[in-house]
């Protein structure tokens, strides 16, 4: 009997990918990035959209020339073009490439959250975290963000061998990158520490020329 082998005989049915990616020799750049969010929060101090007693900023990051925000543009543009061909399976020149959309700035003092969303046309969305490490308390969620599962079925299925969680929870770390669909909900957990918790969210598009 000729046997089956497993990596020709299973796949992926819907579904949902998600990336993460860490950023070399961040610390500087976070402090620059840290420090521009700060000033425009000054500029605009009761923005907010999704946050709960906390700060969301202008959505045109993309478009603003500052040398931190510049190195952060770069890196997610490499992100999407990395996670887009390997999501699709096809190699794709970077010079053909193009992407952009929107990023904006997220503070979250003590006690704030962001309530379940999701963001829509977009091909990709994501996250990257500039200051998240003062945490306090001993729970395993505070100011985790936590992915749920579109899907109907694995939010009622039990096994008695295994878990099909309904949802999936990330720690943030400085340094770190999540790109997920634009589709996918999500929220943040209340955050407690003594610091603001500082991150960067985008949308971003991206366009293959042929």
């Amino acid at each position: 009997m000729q046997s089956i082998k497993l990596n020709e005989a299973v796949m992926y049915c819907f579904g949902t990918p998600l990336f993460k990616a860490r950023i070399r020799d961040h610390a500087a750049m976070n402090a620059d990035l840290a420090a521009y969010l700060r000033k425009e929060r000054d500029a605009t101090p009761d923005k907010h959209m999704s946050a709960v007693r906390g700060w969301q900023g202008r959505k045109d990051l993309f478009e603003q020339d500052h040398p931190a925000l510049n190195r952060l543009k770069g890196q997610v543009a490499k992100a999407v073009i990395a996670v887009t061909q390997t999501y699709f399976g096809q190699p794709l020149d970077p010079a053909k490439c193009f992407v952009n959309g929107e990023m904006w700035g997220n503070i979250i003092p003590d006690g704030g959250y962001t309530k379940l969303h999701n963001h829509s046309k977009s091909h990709w969305s994501g996250v990257y975290y500039i200051d998240v490490d003062q945490m306090e308390g001993d729970w395993p969620e505070n100011g985790c963000i936590e992915f749920v599962d579109p899907r109907s079925f694995p939010t009622a299925f039990h096994h008695p061998k295994f878990s099909m969680l309904p949802s999936l929870t990330i720690k943030p770390e400085n340094g770190l990158m999540l790109l997920f669909p634009g589709w996918l909900n999500h929220y943040v957990h209340p955050y407690h520490g003594p610091a603001e918790r500082i991150s960067i969210a985008f949308n971003a598009m991206i366009r293959v020329d042929d």
